[in-house]
């Protein structure tokens, strides 16, 4: 007979618990997967946002996003275990009167294996370029080759070159549609 008041007990001690949880759960605004506030029927969902990147004066480039977080969104960009260790802005050759374009290019090695990925820049008038999130991402992998370099036409990515020609080296190129550089981490 002693048994049952303590198992009685322990049994709403639980439940009192239980209600306790439960109610600190609700007073939590809902989330959805990304943490951010669940949207409100009708509310217009925004486009990701393009990422200022650099912005050009007479006489130097100024990196809006500094280079090391550059760096780690690459390196999260191509999540084989590439390291980059080397991030540029470059103009492409084009055509002498056609507009100018821009890259942001980040350079690393993969097991030894030279690794670059180029990303189209977007002018925002003024000198300040752009990374928008549906750019295309044009991804080298050298095999056997020491440095790899994208090839141009009329300010357009159209191949690669291996630097150093040696028998079975040479530079696969990989067109993606768009990049997830800024990503939110999950």
């Amino acid at each position: 007979m002693k048994f049952l008041p303590r198992v009685l007990g322990l049994g709403l001690l639980s439940l009192l618990v239980l209600l306790l949880a439960m109610s600190c759960e609700t007073t939590k605004p809902a989330t959805n997967e990304f943490g951010s506030p669940n949207r409100i029927k009708g509310e217009a969902i925004a486009a990701p946002e393009s990422r200022q990147i650099v912005h050009f004066t007479d006489s130097s480039t100024e990196y809006i996003t500094p280079r090391n977080e550059l760096a780690r969104a690459f390196i999260r960009q191509f999540g084989d275990g590439t390291v980059i260790d080397k991030i540029q802005v470059r103009k492409a050759p084009g055509d002498v009167g056609a507009a100018v374009s821009y890259y942001l290019i980040g350079m690393g090695l993969r097991n030894g294996a030279f690794r670059a990925m180029a990303l189209p820049l977007s002018s925002g008038g003024d000198n300040t370029f752009y990374l928008r999130p549906n750019a295309e991402r044009y991804t080298i992998s050298g095999t056997g080759c020491p440095m790899c370099f994208f090839n141009f036409e009329n300010g357009r990515i159209v191949g690669t070159t291996c630097g150093e020609k040696v028998g079975g080296s040479n530079c696969d190129l990989k067109v993606d549609k768009n990049n997830s550089l800024f990503a939110a981490i999950r």
